[in-house]
C-alpha cells in the first residue's frame, strides 16, 4: 500500500491547529508521517506543533521571504516527505477520520493525478454557512488546495507549486498536472470542516476575494482560455 505524507503550512494559526494534527492522527488509515511548516507565526503555533513531537509530528521553519506565500511552505515540506503521496492540508482544516483512506482509494487509479476537497464551514456563522454552500455549487475545472493529494513522482514532475503566485497556485499546479495527462478528483462529498475567520466575516469575505484576485491576473495571462 503506498504510503502518504501529511504537510500542514501553517502561519499564525494557534487557534485551529491543534484540531488538525488531532483529526489527522485519529484517521482510519494512519499516516507515514505529519510535517507542519510554519511560515513565520508571531503566535503559539510552533509551540502548539510541538506538544506532538512525541507523537510523530515533525515541526519545520520555511525560509526567509517576504509576503504571504502558501507554495512555499507546501513545497518546501515536500522536499522532506517520504511518502508516496503528498496530501496538503490548511491548519484550519479539521477532515473526517476516513479521509487519507479516500485519498489512497482514489489515487490508486492511475490516470489520476490530484485529488482535493471541497471544505465546508466549519464556523456556523450565518455569511459562514453560505459562502461554503456557494463553494460546493461550484463546477471545478482546478484542485483547490486547501485539501489536496497528489503522488509524489507527479508533483516532482512538474516542480511542485509555482512560488511566485500568491493565490491561485491551485489553479496553476492543477493545470500543469493535468496538461501531462492526468485526471483530478474533486470530492465535494467527504467531510472537511474549514474553521477559517475570514469566511465569518463580511469584512473577511472581502478581503478573500481582493486576495483571490491578485494571483488570477497572472493566471489569465497564463492560461487565457481558461478564464
Amino acid at each position: 500500500m503506498a504510503k502518504v505524507s501529511v504537510i500542514i503550512p501553517a502561519k499564525n494559526a494557534e487557534q485551529t491547529i491543534a484540531k488538525t494534527i488531532e483529526a489527522i492522527l485519529n484517521q482510519d488509515t494512519k499516516p507515514l508521517e505529519i510535517i507542519v511548516v510554519d511560515g513565520g507565526s508571531t503566535d503559539r503555533t510552533v509551540e502548539i506543533a510541538l506538544e506532538y513531537s512525541n507523537r510523530g509530528v515533525k515541526v519545520m521553519k520555511e525560509p526567509p521571504h517576504e509576503g504571504n506565500i502558501p507554495a512555499i511552505g507546501r513545497n518546501f515540506g515536500a522536499k522532506f516527505a517520504q511518502g508516496d503521496i503528498l496530501l496538503f492540508i490548511d491548519p484550519d482544516c479539521i477532515p473526517e477520520k476516513g479521509l487519507i483512506t479516500r485519498v489512497l482509494r482514489t489515487l490508486s487509479n492511475p490516470k489520476v493525478g490530484i485529488y482535493s476537497v471541497i471544505v465546508r464551514d466549519g464556523k456556523g456563522t450565518t455569511l459562514s454557512r453560505a459562502w461554503h454552500f456557494l463553494q460546493l455549487q461550484i463546477e471545478y475545472d482546478f484542485a483547490p488546495s486547501r485539501v489536496l493529494a497528489v503522488k509524489r513522482e507527479i508533483f516532482k514532475r512538474v516542480g511542485g507549486f509555482d512560488e511566485t503566485l500568491p493565490t491561485g497556485e491551485d489553479n496553476d499546479f492543477s493545470y500543469r498536472v493535468m496538461n501531462l495527462g492526468y485526471d483530478i478528483v474533486v470530492d465535494k462529498e467527504t467531510v472537511v470542516l474549514h474553521d477559517d475567520d475570514h469566511a465569518a466575516s463580511l469584512r473577511g469575505i472581502i478581503k478573500l476575494l481582493k486576495w483571490y484576485r491578485i494571483g488570477k491576473r497572472k493566471l489569465v495571462e497564463r492560461y487565457p482560455d481558461r478564464f
